[in-house]
């Protein structure tokens, strides 16, 4: 591939997905950088786009090229950027792969983007790990098997791909970090611009985190400064957003208060913001030495060494991956990570020596030649029209029509009318059309399962909303569990308390609290936690709803705290009782509940944690039945007397629930269409032909009757709905792999 390769003559365009902004803030300058480089090289009248991840609900004010924006945690939002793809003159897919970008476990959400996605994919790939967890592989490989071509960026990242994720050679290409083009110059030059003329001048730059180890440098500062008095420290970079969230600027601050007790604080300079690209190279133009005493070694790419590299700067870092590779043969010094006594004695070596730091400089600037961005894009827009020569022609396809559930054919989960229902004490027992009846005051049964919701929600979407009803509702659960020897079943609308909750009621409270401790905001868990073991050791349940949703607690609770050897002989308890339960005729009508299908959830669910192989057949003999009774999926009428010919969607949804845990432990394709029934019956393929879901309101009504809707949207049904939907919007980023034994 020598000759150059110009996109007018080969294709007719490329996209770009990823973080894209103009600014220091590690991936997104890459690929901001590298659509910007491609696009010069390309020609100005190809296109060349960029669909933007928004990790905030606000999104940002983004340059013209961006033509589609995705919210992080939002699948529908990846299905339909890939239709938008799909539909687009482009020929190529460009995706950046980073964790952290992309929402889902492990960034599984991109998933839903390539599987919808009718164009070649090339994928480069920012973080390869060494001992990834089972999902963080899991999630890679499917990944790297959907890509046409992975591009890494050092020697390392190839190796890693072959011995450890099994990927074949041909399908890596090795293209070094992109960097610019600036002239090899003296820092005295940029001193006077920040004050520091006259001085030696130690930088390190980027997003502020504790994985950076600045504190070793600052501790390393008393015996620099003591051979070199006039040298200043400069720290460049806003501490990084998730940082603020969770601690604010904690780390900061104790790197500004360890400068004042070692008494070096006229040495060190904090410029604590984001800076554009013209800016950034100003301050590493002043720099002489730049540090990067990073804490984790398994950092296969570094876009912070290779800009300093690049600029021509001799480079002081700790050994992780790309500094160990980009700084053999003298193109820098490596230093054993926290330790600041030979951090100072290498960085004071080259200090003293100034021919072997301009020598140091010399060499890091001459091997980054080729890493420069004309040569850099050059290197993509050969292997982009290669990829694209070599892969058949793709005819566009909408997503929503390929799969049975995808994000594109689902209501997009809202937490409106759940929100409506709940005042600041709890949600009401029921409702009079959308308006809550606070006739009947409150349940404990509600505050559980609205707990569910929220937490659920939270965990995918993160939203302030879901925080504060779970909030509410765990107080309402304080409140009525107490000590947990004596549980109230709830308050009247005067907050006089109810006699004792049932046997089903603190069954599902177990239920909540368990969820909670794993899936919830981490405020909550605590607190959550506290009250799961009061009420497990007390309260006694014996019914099977109550011992269906204990079973779900207590594997919820397990999945954070898996020693909890009080809760796994709880959990086997249950879950044996409730087998035996199920292994009798009739079991579904002597669940006297709408939501009997949550017992094959729960048995699905603890057979799994368990690996109890009895226990897994017994549950797909419960399917079968579960199936057969609701006409796979279309038909659920409410058991016992039923005059009125009642459907509920409290059955609907917790028969989602129970195949939808088949499909997550086994990835059975065959349940994948009775599930999707099921969502239908919410949205109107009844035997009515009427929606229960609202898509206005957010809400469900309370029953499907033979002379049509009832018109309440109380709590149980709405709370369970949205648990239902919910559960669709996480299949919908999955896919079946393999037929699953019974």
């Amino acid at each position: 591939m020598n000759q150059t390769v110009r996109l007018g003559q080969s294709f007719e365009g490329i996209a770009f997905v990823g973080n894209y902004l103009p600014r220091v803030c590690g991936i997104a300058t890459f690929t901001y950088d590298l659509a910007e480089a491609v696009a010069k090289g390309a020609g100005a009248n190809q296109p060349v786009i960029v669909a933007a991840m928004n990790d905030n609900s606000d999104g940002y004010f983004y340059p013209n090229r961006v033509k589609f924006e995705i919210r992080q945690d939002y699948q529908i939002d990846y299905s339909r950027a890939a239709d938008f793809l799909n539909f687009s003159r482009i020929n190529v897919v460009s995706l950046q792969h980073e964790y952290g970008i992309f929402g889902g476990e492990w960034g599984a959400n991109v998933l839903t983007l390539l599987r919808d996605l009718h164009r070649p994919v090339v994928v480069t790939c920012h973080t390869v790990l060494k001992q990834p967890e089972p999902v963080q592989k899991e999630v890679f490989q499917e990944i790297a098997a959907r890509a046409h071509r992975l591009v890494v960026m050092s020697e390392r990242a190839v190796q890693f791909l072959r011995e450890i994720y099994g990927i074949e050679a041909e399908k890596i290409v090795l293209i070094p970090h992109g960097i610019h083009d600036v002239p090899f110059v003296d820092p005295n030059y940029y001193k006077d611009k920040f004050g520091v003329e006259g001085r030696k001048v130690l930088l390190t730059f980027g997003l502020l985190h504790r994985n950076k180890g600045i504190e070793y440098m600052i501790e390393a500062l008393p015996a620099i400064v003591g051979r070199h008095p006039r040298v200043t420290y400069l720290i460049l970079g806003a501490t990084h957003p998730h940082v603020v969230r969770d601690e604010g600027e904690a780390y900061r601050l104790s790197l500004q208060r360890r400068a004042r007790e070692l008494g070096v604080e006229d040495h060190v300079l904090f410029h604590p913001r984001f800076v554009e690209l013209d800016e950034l190279l100003e301050y590493l133009g002043a720099a002489d030495i730049c540090v990067t005493p990073y804490l984790n070694l398994d950092q296969i790419t570094s876009g912070a060494l290779s800009y300093a590299m690049g600029a021509g700067k001799a480079v002081v870092s700790t050994p992780y991956w790309h500094a160990a590779e980009l700084l053999a043969d003298g193109r820098g010094r490596l230093v054993p990570v926290e330790d600041s006594k030979i951090l100072s004695e290498t960085v004071s070596a080259l200090l003293d020596d100034e021919v072997e730091l301009n020598a140091t400089r010399k060499r890091a600037y001459t091997y980054c030649r080729r890493m420069i961005w004309p040569a850099v894009a050059q290197s993509y827009l050969e292997l982009f029209n290669e990829v694209r020569t070599r892969t058949p022609k793709m005819v566009p396809t909408a997503s929503a029509l390929r799969r049975p559930i995808a994000p594109s054919n689902l209501p997009l989960p809202k937490l409106d009318h759940v929100a409506r229902l709940i005042d600041d004490t709890g949600p009401a027992h029921h409702a009079v059309h959308t308006m809550p009846d606070w006739t009947y005051g409150y349940r404990l049964e509600d505050a559980a399962a609205v707990l569910v919701a929220s937490a659920k929600f939270c965990d995918i979407f993160g939203e302030v909303e879901a925080a504060r009803l779970s909030e509410t509702s765990l107080g309402l659960m304080h409140v009525l569990i107490g000590d947990g020897a004596s549980v109230a079943e709830g308050l009247d609308y005067t907050r006089r308390p109810l006699g004792p909750a049932p046997a089903a009621s603190i069954g599902r409270a177990i239920w909540g609290l368990g969820y909670l401790v794993s899936y919830g905001i981490s405020t909550l868990a605590a607190p959550a936690n506290n009250l799961f073991n009061r009420l497990v050791p007390n309260a006694a349940v014996m019914a099977p709803p109550g011992i269906g949703c204990a079973v779900l607690g207590a594997e919820n609770y397990l999945r954070r705290f898996p020693g909890a050897s009080d809760v796994r002989r709880y959990l086997i308890q249950h879950a044996k009782t409730l087998q035996s339960f199920m292994s009798e005729p009739g079991w579904i009508n002597r669940w006297e509940s709408p939501d009997w299908p949550l017992a094959v959830q729960a048995l699905i669910i603890a057979a799994g944690a368990l690996n109890d192989d009895e226990m897994w057949r017994r549950s797909q003999e419960a399917m079968a039945e579960m199936r057969s009774v609701t006409s796979d999926g279309r038909v659920f009428l409410k058991l016992g007397s039923n005059p009125d010919e009642e459907e509920l969607p409290v059955s609907a949804a917790t028969f989602i629930e129970a195949l939808g845990a088949a499909f997550f432990l086994k990835r059975s394709p065959e349940v994948l269409q009775p599930i999707r029934a099921a969502a239908d019956w919410f949205l109107g393929r009844n035997r009515i032909g009427t929606p229960l879901y609202d898509f206005s309101t957010g809400g469900c009504h309370d029953a499907l009757t033979a002379s049509g809707l009832n018109h309440n949207q109380g709590t149980e049904a709405t709370v369970f709905c949205l648990i239902a939907f919910l559960t669709l919007h996480q299949l919908a980023g999955m896919e079946a792999t393999s037929k699953s034994s019974t």
